[in-house]
């Protein structure tokens, strides 16, 4: 019996770490501009760029690190988009800044939509890996 209830307690330790934070890997990074005319975005320039986003298990925030930088991002209203199957954060950054972001894991791609002295533009991050 106490064998039993020691591999039970294992395993039951064991999955709570594997639940921990979700981090993506990335490698490039493109920038897409809203075209209100079209209804789309275009004119997409990009650049490989290795990156790290690290979500944290309570998905209250994520870091996003480069070479150069790390910021935090502070999650205020989080909804699962079920026909898209993705996850969409409203967030404030580090420095006030508000976004909009959407984690696409089935896509491998993170993306952040940027309004800035009335234009819009498109932030995307390709994964590279899930872990």
């Amino acid at each position: 019996m106490k064998t039993l209830l020691f591999v039970v307690v294992v395993h039951v330790l064991s999955g709570i770490s594997v639940f921990g934070q979700t981090s993506y890997s990335c490698h490039y990074r493109e920038y897409c501009n809203w075209n209100p005319d079209s209804g789309a975005f275009e004119n997409c320039e990009g650049y490989s760029e290795p990156s790290l986003f690290v979500m944290n298990q309570a998905e209250t925030m994520f870091t996003h690190t480069t070479e150069t930088i790390s910021s935090a991002y502070y999650v205020t209203k989080k909804e699962h988009d079920t026909v898209n199957d993705v996850w969409v954060y409203n967030v404030t950054s580090d420095i006030g800044a508000k976004y909009v972001y959407i984690f696409d894991p089935k896509n491998k791609e993170i993306r952040a939509v940027i309004e800035n002295n009335g234009e819009t533009t498109l932030l995307r991050f390709y994964v590279k890996a899930i872990f």
